[in-house]
């Protein structure tokens, strides 16, 4: 098999992003959000072209696990492919692209891997093809990282995906301008938390995901508790416009803020969610990412429901342009397969809960379900102003 090398056309490099396991549908969502189009070559890794642009906003990408330059693959094709087969590919490709200096070749499996090929197996054979006077092997801090990715069948991890997968090998140099996996700071570490903080991996997540198109003029929540999606925002470098209408959870907000220290300017404030365009004026542009409160019967439940369309009707009404992104309690019967019409949401069925949102002036345009525990989903859902 002749390895299939991507270079990008006027002098602009290609670039793979290797996904967190997690959850495959939401990585690939938060790529197309910071990147426009992406080409699947596993539920797990996308190929982008590389520019300046491409390398700062994934920078703030929750779900990436690492990106690769300078990359070269091979697909599994029914032939069996051995270590020593690979390491001589790889050696090949590093002639012409691993630059001088030390290096370090690491392997690593996604899902089921490739048949026969071990990790440690890859290591050595091809650290030992590429070995010369100009290139030392250093494993300990390496100028350069050679990345092999043994991809096949993607395990479960418990979230529905119609991606297809089979048996695939890439390789290629660690990007390190592009940052690795994010990691958050733990709530707990924050001046004010309360046990109902939402996860910073989520938080950062459903940031990414309203930055479709342009960026936001500013991010904004209704409903912001202790702060985790605005301290997110800010550390990204987004203006944050936070409210509750809970006077403490506004205040813990404003202190975390401040602890959080990000670059992006913030106001907080204690205002109900239905009337934010009276509280923040006319903005253009802007991002509107929350987690609604609901009652404690959750998804069969519509304890809540008037107070989220509220707030989607006064997002509209701050101007035109912007971006939603929430998340709706609901069932685990949303993991099994695509999201049905008849999916109770937020006490609603899907179908009757899309026109209510609708009806504020939104339209949904992408919505993907997370397992929170055995009887509780949350459905991401993004909107943007219905035409």
């Amino acid at each position: 098999m002749k390895p299939s090398r991507w270079l990008g056309e006027d002098g602009m490099r290609s670039l793979v992003l290797i996904g967190s396991g997690w959850h495959p549908p939401l990585f690939r969502a938060e790529a197309r959000a910071l990147l426009g189009p992406i080409e699947t070559l596993h539920p797990r890794i996308v190929f982008v072209t590389q520019s300046d642009e491409v390398l700062s906003r994934i920078r703030g990408a929750s779900l990436m696990d690492e990106a690769l330059h300078s990359t070269s693959r091979l697909w599994g094709h029914g032939e069996r492919l051995t270590a020593e087969e690979l390491a001589t590919h790889i050696s090949q490709w590093a002639d012409d692209f691993l630059p001088g200096g030390t290096f370090s070749v690491r392997a690593r499996r996604i899902g089921t891997g490739v048949d026969g090929i071990s990790r440690r197996h890859v290591e050595t054979e091809a650290g030992a093809l590429i070995a010369s006077d100009s290139h030392k092997v250093d494993l300990e801090s390496p100028q350069n990282e050679v990345i092999v990715v043994l991809a096949g069948p993607e395990e479960s991890s418990g979230h529905w995906d119609d991606a297809q997968s089979g048996q695939l090998v890439i390789w290629g140099l660690r990007d390190r301008v592009s940052g690795g996996k994010y990691n958050g700071t733990s709530p707990t570490d924050r001046p004010f938390f309360k046990p109902v903080t939402l996860d910073p991996r989520l938080a950062r997540l459903m940031v990414s995901l309203s930055r479709s198109g342009s960026e936001p003029t500013a991010v904004v929540d209704p409903f912001c508790g202790t702060g985790g999606i605005a301290i997110e925002a800010s550390m990204l470098g987004f203006d944050v416009l936070a409210s509750d209408l809970d006077p403490v959870m506004s205040s813990g907000t404003l202190t975390n803020l401040e602890w959080a220290d990000g670059s992006g300017e913030f106001r907080v404030e204690t205002h109900p969610a239905g009337s934010i365009h009276e509280l923040w004026g006319t903005k253009e542009g802007c991002s509107f990412v929350f987690d609604p409160p609901y009652g404690r019967n959750a998804w069969t439940s519509e304890d809540g429901l008037e107070i989220l369309l509220g707030a989607l009707s006064s997002a509209l009404s701050m101007g035109q342009g912007g971006t939603v992104c929430t998340m709706l309690p609901t069932s685990t019967d949303a993991l099994d397969g695509p999201i049905s019409e008849g999916l109770r949401v937020f006490g609603r069925e899907w179908g009757e809960l899309k026109q209510s949102i609708l009806e504020t002036g939104w339209g949904v345009s992408l919505c993907i379900p997370v397992r929170v525990h055995k009887s509780l989903s949350r459905l991401v859902v993004v909107c943007h102003p219905a035409d």
